[in-house]
């Protein structure tokens, strides 16, 4: 039977735009999983020059595919699930890492009959400027909606989460007219199509969420699209998960695109009905104190209250997985653009695989 026993096979499709050291590192992640028969790089046609790194990838047995034009990553993952030839693919973001042990997770899941059609959403480690934190992660509750799920419940539903049966993700692919929210979508579709949802709570990625300059999910366009997207798909929505959709996603856009006034009508829709009194008094704060000010604050608050997230094994352990792959990814970096000489080959980038 496809996706059994020695028939399983894992593809990981990595979109990347303008990230060097990044891609390189999720690579590297991805790597010590044999269960993981190809990786595939996908470039959104990058402004930069990643030719040296691309050649590199390609040393390790990295597949990479170009695009031609700047589409976005719904374009690029669809592309990388026509050329796949796994029976499962997981998409995995650039600026992400996978945790060890994923890929025998998914093995494991998928060795079983009845979840031949069903999507394994594993749990996610969050790494925010160097801290690496455990956020909620719900139950699914039978019989509960996706929408309601991610936007009620408060579940992540991410891209870097999501491993999906290759024959769904050609049967219901990424939208790619949507610059942001392609990711909910996409799991919205198919939940409404009938897919069923796994969530494994077992980290099994570690999501970059760094604030960084001219990333995507951030500026006034950004916000707007994202808010054409809720309008139009938002009729049959219940009231929780309308308001937590202003509480998870409108909010925090129109802050990060400092139009503070919208933020605060938005943020009074966080209430009607409540669904987190203490994440809509973060939000506040947050705009209140701007971001310098609550970026200290929340410092000094895990400061204060963080001594057993210090000294959480888990976390710490991620948090060292995370500086070494970023450390190897850049001294790979560093070397690649040391002119090859008969002495200096590529062969040691090469990584061993079962």
């Amino acid at each position: 039977m496809v996706g059994k026993g020695p028939n399983f096979r894992i593809s990981v499709v990595i979109p990347n735009r303008n990230r060097r050291i990044q891609v390189v590192r999720a690579v590297l992640s991805v790597l010590e999983n044999s269960q993981v028969s190809e990786i595939i790089v996908v470039d959104d046609c990058s402004d930069m020059d990643l030719s040296v790194e691309y050649g590199m990838l390609e040393t390790m047995g990295v597949m990479i595919f170009r695009q031609t034009t700047h589409s976005g990553g719904g374009a690029a993952r669809n592309r990388g699930a026509r050329e796949c030839t796994g029976t499962h693919v997981c998409f995995l973001d650039s600026d992400d890492v996978w945790m060890p042990g994923r890929g025998l997770r998914l093995q494991a899941f998928y060795s079983r009959d009845d979840n031949d059609r069903t999507i394994l959403v594993s749990s996610a480690l969050l790494h925010d400027d160097g801290e690496v934190q455990k956020p909620f992660q719900p139950e699914w509750k039978t019989g509960s909606s996706l929408i309601e799920y991610v936007y009620r419940d408060m579940g992540r539903v991410q891209t870097s989460m999501m491993c999906v049966p290759v024959d769904l993700v050609r049967a219901y692919p990424w939208n790619e007219d949507l610059r942001v929210n392609q990711d909910t979508d996409l799991a919205m579709r198919m939940s409404r199509a009938g897919v069923g949802f796994h969530i494994d709570q077992e980290p099994g990625i570690i999501k970059d969420e760094t604030l960084e300059d001219g990333r995507v999910t951030t500026g006034r366009e950004t916000a707007d699209r994202s808010y054409a997207w809720y309008q139009r798909e938002s009729g049959d929505w219940s009231p929780a998960a309308r308001s937590g959709y202003h509480l998870q996603d409108r909010v925090w856009r129109l802050a990060d695109a400092g139009r503070r006034r919208e933020g605060f009508v938005a943020l009074a829709n966080t209430l009607n009905p409540p669904v987190c009194l203490r994440e809509s008094a973060r939000r506040a704060l947050a705009m209140l104190s701007g971001p310098r000010v609550y970026k200290w604050l929340r410092t000094a608050y895990r400061g204060y209250v963080g001594h057993g997230r210090a000294t959480n094994v888990a976390l710490r352990s991620a948090r060292q997985r995370w500086r070494d792959l970023d450390a190897r990814a850049k001294s790979l970096c560093d070397a690649a653009q040391v002119p090859v000489t008969p002495s200096i080959t590529c062969q040691h980038l090469k990584l061993k695989k079962d």
